[in-house]
Formats: C-alpha cells, sequence, structure tokens
C-alpha cells in the first residue's frame, strides 16, 4: 500500500515544521546521510560536437503519445493548454501568462505531493526520503523514481538515480534530477524525450522551468519521430536550446546534420514545434531529389526564417528548385501568420496544377491571402476564403491578374468502420487584365475513400462550371469534370503498389492510367509513377515530418 505525505502546503503547520506522516517509518532523524549527487554539470571539451551519448535514443521506440491503433500520423496534433488552439505565437504568449500567474510558487491551490512505497521524515528539520515506487507532483509536473530525499521546508528535493518526468505534452527520462518546488525548476542530467510525440530531444543537461514553460537542453540535439536512429537521419546539435512545449524552440550555435555530416552553422535559429508549421525548421534544407520526364532531374530545399521572433507572425521564406530541363524555380518571400489567415508577398515560379503539359508562371510579384477554417457554431461545417492580386507572365501573355474563392466545406464523414465521405462547394472568379476578361467557376467536388487491411480505393469526382475564357494555360482545365478511382495495396510493410484512373465525363475519354510503387524510407516516403497514356515517368521523395 501506498504511503502518502502532502508536503509543501503554505500553512502555518507547515511553515512550523509540524507535519504528520502516515508513512511507515518516521522519525526525528532521517538516520544516514544522502548521497548528494551535482546537477550543474561541467563544460568538457567537445573536439567532435557531437552530442550523441549512449542513451540518448534509448526512448525511440517509447512513445507514449502513440495510439498503437492510429495508421496514419498526418493529421495527429496534441493541442497545448488542455485542448485550447494556441493560434499565434502573440496568443501563446497571452495565454502562457494567464496560465502561470502566480503558479510558480507552492500554495494552498497548487500543493506539493509525494507518495512513495516507504518513507522516513524528520519533523523537526522537515527531511524527508522516500523509497520505492516515489511519484513526486505538483500541478501537471509529475517526477517518477525509485529513491528520493529532500526537505520539506526549503520545498527542494534530490533524485540520484534513473527519473521519469512528464506532462500533458512531454514524456521525458534522465540519469538524475532535482526539484525546487517553490521556484517550480527542475534540473536534469543525461535527459531525452518527447515533445507531443512528434519531437525528439536529448542533452547532456537541462533545466525546466514552469513559470517560463520552458525547458534549456545543453550540448543536445532535437530531431522528429520518423528520423531517430542510433544516428538520427538528420537532427540539429546546439550548445543549448530552449524548447517552449508546443511552441517553438531557440537553438544557438547550431548546426544541421544528416547523419554524421555537418551542412550548416548558424548561430542561432528559432523553429516551430507546431505540427502544422513544420516548414519552420532548419531540416527543410535538406535537399530532395525530385525527377520527371518533363522537368529533369530536380533537386528542392527551403527556409523559413522568423522576423522579429515567432511573436510577430512574420517570416522570410525561400524555396528553391533546380531541374535540368527548366532551370531554377524560385518561391521567395515573406508570410504573415495570423488568426484569420495567412498573408504571403513574394516572387514565385510556378508550374500548374491544373494543365498536365508542365506549364510555368512568373508571379512577380504575387499578394495572396489563405484563411483557416471557421467553423460554423455546433457543427462540423467550416468555411473558408482564398485570394490573390499580382502580376502574371507566361510568355508573351503578361498582365494582372485577380482572384477570389470562397467554398463551404465539412469534415470527413465515415460511412462505416473503413470509409469516409468528404464534400466541398465553392465560387471562383479570375479577373485577366491582359484582355480585360472575367471567368467565373462554380464548382463542387465529393469523394469516397476507404481502406480494409492491406487494400485501400478511392473514388473521386470534380464539377467545374465554368463561364468566361483564361487567357493563361496555366490555369487552363486540361479535364473540366474529373472521375478519378483507383485501389493500392500494401504489399510489405515497406512497400505498397496502386493503380489510378482519371476519366474525362464531359469528352467520355479515359484521361490518364497511373502505375504507382511506393516505398517507406524510414524518416522519408518514396514512389515511382509510371502515366502510360503519356508515357510520363515521375520520381518523388518526401520527408514524413515536415512540408516543403
Amino acid at each position: 500500500m501506498h504511503k502518502f505525505v502532502q508536503a509543501a502546503l503554505l500553512t502555518a503547520s507547515v511553515c512550523t515544521g509540524v507535519l504528520s506522516v502516515s508513512a511507515a517509518e518516521a522519525s526525528d532523524s532521517i538516520g544516514f546521510t544522502p548521497q548528494v549527487t551535482s546537477l550543474t554539470g561541467e563544460k568538457k571539451a567537445k573536439p567532435s560536437k557531437n552530442y550523441l551519448f549512449p542513451e540518448a535514443t534509448d526512448l525511440k521506440d517509447n512513445n507514449p503519445f502513440i495510439n498503437p491503433e492510429e495508421k496514419s500520423w498526418e493529421n495527429y496534433y496534441v493541442p497545448y493548454n488542455d485542448g485550447a488552439l494556441v493560434y499565434s505565437p502573440v496568443e501563446y504568449s497571452a495565454s502562457l501568462k494567464e496560465q502561470n500567474s502566480g503558479a510558480s510558487s507552492i500554495s494552498a491551490e497548487n500543493p506539493l505531493y509525494i507518495t512513495a512505497d516507504r518513507m522516513q521524515y524528520a519533523n523537526t528539520t522537515g527531511e524527508v526520503s522516500a523509497f520505492g515506487d516515489v511519484d513526486i507532483r505538483q500541478q501537471k509536473d509529475r517526477y517518477q523514481t525509485a529513491y528520493a530525499y529532500g526537505n520539506t521546508q526549503t520545498q527542494k528535493y534530490m533524485i540520484p538515480g534513473e527519473v521519469l518526468y512528464t506532462t500533458p505534452t512531454d514524456y521525458m527520462k534522465a540519469d538524475s534530477a532535482s526539484y525546487d518546488g517553490n521556484a517550480a525548476i527542475g534540473r536534469f542530467n543525461k535527459l531525452r524525450g518527447w515533445d507531443q510525440g512528434v519531437y525528439y530531444f536529448a542533452g547532456e543537461s537541462g533545466v525546466y522551468n514552469r513559470a517560463e514553460n520552458k525547458i534549456v537542453v545543453q550540448k543536445g540535439f532535437l530531431t522528429t519521430k520518423h528520423a531517430i536512429a542510433k544516428v538520427p537521419d538528420y537532427r540539429i546539435e546546439a550548445d543549448s536550446i530552449d524548447i517552449y512545449p508546443g511552441d517553438h524552440y531557440t537553438a544557438h550555435d547550431v548546426s544541421l546534420f544528416i547523419k554524421n555530416t555537418r551542412l550548416l552553422t548558424m548561430s542561432s535559429y528559432t523553429g516551430s514545434l507546431i505540427p502544422d508549421d513544420s516548414n519552420v525548421n532548419m531540416w527543410t534544407l535538406i535537399p530532395r531529389p525530385t525527377y520527371d520526364s518533363d522537368n529533369g532531374i530536380g533537386l528542392k530545399n527551403s527556409i523559413t526564417i522568423p522576423m522579429g521572433g515567432l511573436s510577430s507572425g512574420v517570416s522570410f521564406y525561400a524555396q528553391m528548385a533546380y531541374y535540368t530541363k527548366v532551370g531554377f524555380k524560385p518561391d521567395i518571400g515573406f508570410k504573415w501568420n495570423t488568426r484569420p489567415g495567412t498573408f504571403r508577398l513574394h516572387y514565385a515560379k510556378e508550374e500548374s496544377s491544373l494543365n498536365d503539359d508542365h506549364v510555368w508562371v512568373e508571379k512577380k510579384p504575387s499578394l495572396s491571402f489563405d484563411s483557416n477554417h471557421f467553423y460554423i457554431p455546433g457543427t462540423e461545417f467550416f468555411v473558408g476564403f482564398t485570394g490573390e492580386v499580382g502580376r502574371w507572365e507566361e510568355g508573351d501573355v503578361k498582365g494582372t491578374h485577380k482572384d477570389w474563392d470562397a467554398y463551404i466545406s465539412h469534415n470527413p464523414i465515415p460511412m462505416g468502420p473503413h470509409m469516409a465521405f468528404s464534400w466541398r462547394a465553392g465560387y471562383r472568379k479570375d479577373y485577366y487584365d491582359y484582355n480585360d476578361t472575367i471567368r467565373n467557376n462554380a464548382y463542387y467536388s465529393m469523394g469516397i475513400n476507404g481502406g480494409y487491411g492491406p487494400v485501400a480505393a478511392w473514388i473521386n469526382y470534380t464539377n467545374n462550371n465554368l463561364n468566361g475564357q483564361t487567357p493563361y494555360s496555366f490555369d487552363t482545365y486540361d479535364i473540366q469534370r474529373p472521375l478519378s478511382f483507383g485501389v493500392k495495396v500494401q504489399l510489405t510493410p515497406l512497400d505498397a503498389v496502386s493503380v489510378g484512373y482519371t476519366y474525362g465525363t464531359s469528352n467520355h475519354k479515359l484521361e490518364h492510367l497511373d502505375y504507382t510503387y511506393y516505398r517507406d524510407m524510414h524518416s522519408f516516403y518514396g514512389w515511382i509513377e509510371y502515366r502510360e497514356k503519356d508515357r510520363e515517368t515521375k520520381i518523388y521523395i518526401q520527408p514524413k515530418d515536415f512540408r516543403f
């Protein structure tokens, strides 16, 4: 049976050293001298600057945030602040201040609890030792270990052996630790663990400050869930990393590695820990190869740099792509993330997603807005809006282009345990100054996707009801009313194949027949697609944990 001590309540009885202990052993003296372990750490030479100590990745297969039944991490996100979505860094800072106001010290409202199999307590000095299944808790912080000792008057506790530290969004192990209950500060040696089950970090030492909701990792590294290995596929290493769980990190004297190869060094870098902002990270600089028959062999990478800190919501970004047949295709500009949505001012050479002839347009420049989804209260219906104004150049066709698109949709609707129905309807309008024309499009799309065991299938239909013509090939619809369907079979845990058809319902013609081979490459996905009717081959490599 666990014995229980409710220590550290700032009441008159505790302040005078009077505390009732219902443990198996209690005396006026501890009866032994605890072995004090220094947790400050020493600065050691680091000739190779390699922070992959032997235990660094021992939690790689122990991710408590993973649901064993979960098949896809694509939409996984553990929200911060007990399910309250934090929309922006500014709101994050405000919510953090509200959450931690007056909560950093011990009080009757925020007590510290210690439970253990066996405890010794000195009533006059406040010294306490706990043995067995030791559990120290304050608010949502939890330390679990086999032995701890400390003082209920100073509220300082030492954990000389291995400890498991958990919060709603973090799961961390350390070789030893200490905790100052009054200051709400924990110190760790040889720490390693998870943030949200998405990001993995480790370091020689670290400090957690609840008042600032910040973990400072010294001489450590940070990577993502699928890249973890004895030597991670990619990682950033830094002299120190300031981690704000569920929001962002700032790394100092930081280097980007692919395995043991250093690609880049910076004095500091601030990246996002919000999965939806996974492109705000140094590892997006890793070159990714690609190939298709028309563009040739290509390499892609990108970088996003916050301007004025993450609290501003403004960042500079550059997406670079080079192809042997069509040359350099950049997308460079500024983004401003706000609660309503994202504004973007950029210069870009962009490939058409509507025309199969690999048409490129030059936007010089373009100002666009892409809203977040706004849900109708009490329902799973949501609405959204996009808009753009800029100068488009495609060969001799040059001029100002403007468009807006308003739509309504719904979260996927389950159709039993193995299928889901999705739909979207909207209205789009394009304005072309080149020949003073306007094009209207009242559109809708619907589809059913599902799977059972190793087999997945889909069928989707889109209807574009166009009125007016565009002077550009870039936004010309090759197939105005496509019906696409196909099936995918998982051959092994790492290999899959699919066949997909696209049928033009307007001209009653089979437009595309695609054969695709998929390969799981640990932290990346790779696939080869052969489009039979066009005799075109495409090769893609896409990271699992961040976006390009």
